[in-house]
């Protein structure tokens, strides 16, 4: 149950191990008394435990495999075929060679179905203007609830092949009911750009700036909001957004050095 949890079984072994020699442990002691079986009764359990705790999601492997590859601008040979094929479609699609991105990531699909292969198998198609095969690569991610990262790469590929319209219509009702990221505001923000809604654009702007803590550019571009708008109610409502967030700024100048 610890280990599915996401926690170390050894843990509280070593603890009680530290916690004997330590020179500050009288007062736990005197509640909880401590003895050399305690100590080994921990250890025996720990070791009839079996299996590898810690093993990394391919979420991470494939982050940390991105990381070496912009840094030293090439792929790292890796023992994991699943992650090998991913950063050779990754690298081909890096290089805008999408056939080439094409055929890697079809040897990817065939032994690996996570979110990050699904994703790079679905901008690839995009790529190649294949929309709606890249659509169900990306609704695959979204059976058991939505992500994020998915939902950007679906509007990111309608707004690829000029379908804008399609492109607001996935990516905003996201952002209706989620917390979403500075990048997925941005996406938005430009798509309404392309619409002719001005003053949404700067609210998706601004909703990108408080995410990163921008609170004075955040006020600004609810400011030009207001004044392009013709709707009184989200006249209104901005109004509130600026007031609150001004309390905010006001709150953390006045807070002692």
């Amino acid at each position: 149950m610890l280990a599915k949890s996401g926690f170390d079984p050894q843990g509280m072994a070593h603890f009680f191990e530290k916690l004997k020699d330590s020179s500050g442990a009288e007062e736990f002691l005197r509640s909880h008394p401590l003895s050399i079986n305690r100590i080994s009764d921990s250890f025996q359990r720990v070791a009839r435990a079996s299996g590898n705790y810690r093993q990394d999601s391919f979420e991470y492997i494939i982050a940390k495999a991105k990381l070496y590859y912009h840094k030293h601008g090439r792929i790292k040979l890796e023992e994991d075929s699943a992650t090998m094929h991913y950063m050779q479609a990754y690298n081909a699609f890096e290089q805008q060679a999408y056939q080439a991105a094409k055929q890697h990531v079809d040897q990817l699909l065939a032994i690996n179905n996570d979110k990050p292969s699904n994703i790079l198998a679905g901008r690839i198609a995009s790529k190649l203007g294949d929309i709606d095969k890249a659509q169900q690569y990306f609704d695959q991610n979204n059976l058991v609830e939505t992500d994020e990262a998915s939902v950007y790469y679906a509007a990111k590929a309608y707004l690829d092949n000029q379908q804008t319209n399609l492109s607001i219509e996935t990516l905003k009702p996201f952002l209706r009911v989620n917390n979403g990221s500075y990048q997925s505001h941005q996406l938005l923000s430009s798509l309404f750009v392309k619409q002719g809604a001005f003053d949404r654009s700067h609210i998706e702007s601004a909703k990108a700036l408080i995410i990163q803590g921008r609170l004075e550019k955040a006020i600004g571009h609810y400011e030009r909001a207001k004044a392009v708008t013709h709707s009184q109610d989200l006249y209104d409502v901005l109004s509130v957004r600026i007031d609150n967030l001004q309390q905010t700024l006001d709150l953390y100048r006045n807070l002692p050095d």
